[in-house]
């Protein structure tokens, strides 16, 4: 599956100026988050998952295709973007459980909408792609802290691609993750809001 991303987002990487922009895009941290899904699919299945940032929505259907009892898909972008989320449900639903819920629906960060309520696990993929600014990382951990004091206390996973490293690996580093600027900015917001990241 990862050799299959990867081409895909070689061919298409520069191509941001749709009109879906980069969330129609599937970007490499989603095969990892679905390959975490797969592996943690007892939990997945009967659960109820929001995905933020969802772009095309790849890996809350992936979590609907291992039987989650619902799947909310979310992202700010466009609406452009929502109606691709939307129609990859509808091409997507024989695969998805009988009886389970999957929907899109914008939610965007930074303006304090109304949070979906009763995920048993949020997920995210590269939903810190471009985002080396404070407001947006802020807005994101005050999202999450939300979601996360919300009965019945939710887990949080969410999977980023390294983007930062010059070198694919430098031994002299104290960190595997040491020079990720994009990291380290969004980890700064979660320290503000309470929230850890672990790894």
């Amino acid at each position: 599956m990862w050799s299959k991303l990867r081409e895909y987002v070689a061919l298409h990487e520069r191509d941001d100026a749709g009109a879906c922009g980069v969330g129609g895009e599937v970007w490499p941290a989603a095969s990892a988050l679905c390959e975490w899904l797969g592996n943690h699919s007892a939990e997945v299945c009967g659960s109820r998952i929001l995905e933020l940032g969802s772009g095309t929505g790849a890996c809350g259907l992936y979590a609907a295709a291992l039987g989650a009892a619902s799947v909310q898909l979310t992202d700010g972008g466009p609406v452009e973007l929502i109606s691709l989320a939307r129609a990859n449900i509808l091409r997507n639903r024989h695969l998805f459980r009988a009886g389970s819920s999957v929907e899109a629906r914008r939610l965007r960060w930074e303006e304090h909408s109304p949070l979906p309520r009763d995920a048993d696990l949020i997920i995210a993929s590269d939903v810190w792609y471009r985002h080396a600014d404070g407001a947006a990382n802020a807005a994101l951990a005050r999202t999450l802290r939300e979601l996360l004091d919300q009965p019945p206390k939710p887990r949080a996973i969410v999977a980023h691609e390294h983007r930062s490293r010059e070198a694919p690996f430098d031994a002299t580093l104290p960190r595997w993750d040491a020079d990720d600027e994009l990291l380290e900015a969004f980890a700064a917001a979660a320290r503000e809001h309470g929230l850890r990241l672990g790894g």
